[in-house]
């Protein structure tokens, strides 16, 4: 079987990069499919994340980033420009590959994939909420007219999912979110990347936090909120790791708060694990997620984990009061509290980080990927 995956770039650290990454191993490593990965701005970048060499890649050098930072018009004139050549150059190389399944990440290529011709089935596979856009804007410092384009482009998008063969979302809350927007949509979350044996026995005075740095993720609450934290435990420090425009200003925020000796933001590392191993608590202050591949990656090495609920997809991964918490989203003091609980409670915390490495494993490649193989055979059949 021949899959091909669309997406922006392969080289970026992010939770949809290492979920593809993922895929594309098994399928073409396990299952001994022909896996193509095609990108719109990955500039000969080196991967982030570790991906078979039997997958082939190609970049279509679009670069839309460039368009990042231009005034309103003259960004629409050459968005216009840059979608054309999309259009051209993808159809081309999908019809040189002929795949039996073409997955669109619902990015720039998710409203002109669904016409092509090329003889492939196509899927949409949703990495974001449905509703993550609305937020993005709220969050961001755009004009009014940017803002109504991006909405409206947004809502142009989701239009054209009904003429996929299958819509694909991380959770059964987002699939009832999406219905209407697809005859067939189904809920598959995102597969472990890894499973260790070694667990953090959870006595490192340690929290750790992993995300692109951006407004969404929410890490500005989690420094707020770390502030009572280290008030009382000044012996624990907060460790971030991840890469974003939001850099700076973090760490400004941090300076100001006089949290410098207890606050460090590292850049993303491939190894992710061997940090939460030297963890004792995982917190993710996202105010928009649909899934976030961080909190079964961080239980599956022992972990509890503490969360926003900005979805009731997180409800499926953490059980409040089993395996962690979920705090009502930008609630800083509730998000201080029930960190500051787990540090004051180790036999709690411990016992927390058993029961979410337990039930982490229903995310096992094992138990996901054979439901893709599912879908692919039934769409191939229709």
């Amino acid at each position: 079987m021949k899959i091909v995956y669309c997406l922006i770039d392969s080289s970026q650290a992010g939770g949809m990069e290492r979920s593809i990454c993922c895929k594309a191993n098994y399928f073409a490593d396990v299952m001994g499919y022909d896996v193509t990965i095609i990108a719109t701005d990955r500039e000969s970048r080196e991967n982030f994340f570790d991906f078979s060499s039997k997958i082939h890649f190609f970049d279509l050098c679009i670069n839309y980033r460039e368009l990042d930072g231009l005034p309103f018009f003259k960004r629409l004139k050459n968005q216009i420009q840059k979608r054309k050549e999309h259009r051209l150059r993808l159809e081309q190389i999908l019809k040189k590959i002929q795949a039996d399944i073409v997955v669109s990440t619902c990015t720039h290529e998710v409203s002109m994939l669904c016409k092509m011709k090329d003889g492939s089935r196509k899927i949409a596979e949703s990495h974001l909420s449905k509703d993550h856009k609305k937020v993005d804007v709220s969050l961001s410092n755009q004009s009014l007219l940017s803002k109504i384009f991006t909405l409206i482009t947004d809502f142009r998008r989701k239009r054209f999912l009904k003429y996929y063969d299958a819509l694909v979302v991380l959770s059964e809350s987002e699939k009832r979110l999406w219905k209407g927007f697809n005859n067939r949509i189904v809920s598959i979350p995102n597969s472990l990347p890894f499973f260790y044996d070694s667990t953090t026995d959870c006595t490192q005075k340690r929290v750790i936090s992993v995300g692109r740095l951006s407004k969404e993720k929410g890490f500005s609450y989690l420094i707020d909120a770390w502030r009572s934290v280290s008030q009382k435990y000044s012996d624990w420090e907060l460790v971030i790791f991840g890469n974003g425009v939001e850099l700076e200003i973090l760490q400004k925020q941090i300076s100001d708060l006089g949290l410098k000796n207890n606050i460090r933001i590292h850049s993303s590392v491939k190894n992710i694990s061997d940090e939460y191993l030297k963890s004792s608590l995982y917190v993710m202050p996202s105010i928009s997620e649909a899934f976030g591949l961080v909190l079964p990656e961080a239980m599956s090495c022992g972990l509890p984990c503490i969360a926003f609920k900005c979805s009731d997809g997180l409800s499926e991964i953490i059980k409040d009061d089993e395996n962690g918490f979920l705090v009502e989203t930008r609630n800083i003091d509730k998000l201080s509290e029930k960190i500051s609980f787990l540090i004051e409670n180790e036999q709690l915390r411990k016992q927390m980080g058993q029961n979410a490495r337990a039930s982490i494993q229903r995310f096992l490649p094992e138990n996901i990927m054979p439901q893709w193989i599912d879908l692919f055979s039934k769409i191939i059949k229709q």
